[in-house]
């Protein structure tokens, strides 16, 4: 009789976008208290869109980027070389940040088809979570030319020359403290920021804002979450201004709450992370490895852990918990052979649903 109800149990999921592999999982679910989750595409929406571009000192709206102006055009160059994403039918295909970047050029009637038809990659270096970077290299005018962009924190530590209308200078340390705190700002407004670098010894270009609203229904479906008793986290690769911005929106973050950043939680020793981990509402800029130890922290308390990923360094956070739960469309094949359970909509409230399912 058991079987029978879990069997039905799981069909009904499956009509809901929540596929279960593993029919064990189901009595889990019933006794689900902590869910951690990611934020882009399972909380937000995972489209993105150029809001505001720091240059110059300066921030401007990107309409107003003009590809006669050097300035505008190194950067240009950057978000359409430097980028994976391509248009098909009028539509971008590739990674949400680097499609938000395609769709900022052409708006401004650059043809970046043209542009990648004009130049030949030399070589690259794929984006990956350790490095948070990516760069590949053109000959810009003649010149080979490292092109980068990536998290502000991790390559502003790297740039030494910052471009500007007159000309490129070494950069002060009065310059940086203004584009950190130009970050900031942008961060605590709820944007998502890259940073563009170009040439040797890293020249500072400028700030790309972009903004990933949260999905309509997040907001509900933590409140049914915190109803129901359950523990709801953020985890996220992105800047904690950011990421908590967000996590308030939608009722993540509370009165109270902490926010703690991946190499904080490096620090931290187990005991210390046992007495905070009720109270820590997002994680950012964390690692695989530290997603491992926030699940093992929160079973340590006796809760029953959802975990959420989509890549292949996911895996082994969405085997420790007990319930993995793996994105299916954005999730690799690894993620998804880790997993309980895979969401073939990608969205936090559809676990939620899968919970009260189970």
């Amino acid at each position: 009789i058991v079987t029978i109800v879990q069997a039905m149990g799981t069909q009904k999921m499956a009509r809901e976008h929540a596929i279960i592999k593993d029919l064990k999982a189901v009595e889990s679910l019933g006794c689900v208290s902590v869910i951690c989750s990611d934020k882009t595409g399972t909380l937000t929406q995972n489209k993105m869109t150029v809001q505001k571009i720091y240059l110059d000192h300066t921030a401007i709206m990107p309409e107003v980027l003009q590809i006669n102006d050097q300035l505008h055009r190194y950067l240009m160059y950057d978000a359409i070389l430097n980028n994976d994403a391509r248009m098909d039918d009028g539509k971008v295909i590739g990674d949400p940040t680097e499609s938000a970047l395609l769709e900022m050029v052409r708006k401004c009637g650059v043809d970046d088809d043209f542009l990648r038809g004009a130049m030949e990659r030399q070589q690259e270096l794929p984006f990956d979570s350790d490095r948070k970077l990516m760069s590949t290299v053109y000959a810009l005018h003649g010149v080979p030319t490292l092109l980068t962009k990536g998290a502000p924190d991790v390559l502003l530590k790297r740039a030494v020359y910052l471009r500007e209308k007159q000309g490129i200078r070494r950069m002060t340390e009065e310059d940086r403290t203004e584009i950190l705190e130009q970050n900031q700002r942008f961060s605590g407004e709820g944007l998502r920021v890259l940073t563009i670098s170009g040439e040797c010894d890293y020249i500072f270009l400028g700030l790309v804002a972009m903004i990933d609203p949260p999905r309509a229904e997040s907001a509900a479906a933590v409140a049914d979450a915190k109803r129901a008793g359950i523990r709801p986290v953020m985890i996220t690769g992105d800047h904690k201004v950011t990421a908590t911005a967000i996590a308030k929106q939608i009722g993540i973050f509370g009165e109270g709450d902490i926010a703690l950043v991946g190499p904080e939680l490096d620090a931290m020793p187990d005991k210390e992370l046992d007495h905070l981990i009720g109270h820590i509402a997002v994680f950012a800029r964390v690692s695989p490895e530290n997603k491992i130890r926030i699940v093992e922290a929160w079973q340590r308390r006796g809760s029953v852990v959802a975990m959420t990923g989509d890549g292949v360094n996911d895996a082994p956070a969405l085997k420790a918990a007990d319930i993995g739960v793996a994105m299916g469309i954005t999730g690799t094949e690894v993620s998804k052979d880790a997993a309980a359970m895979i969401l073939t909509d990608d969205n936090f409230a559809t676990i939620i649903k899968a919970v009260a399912n189970g």
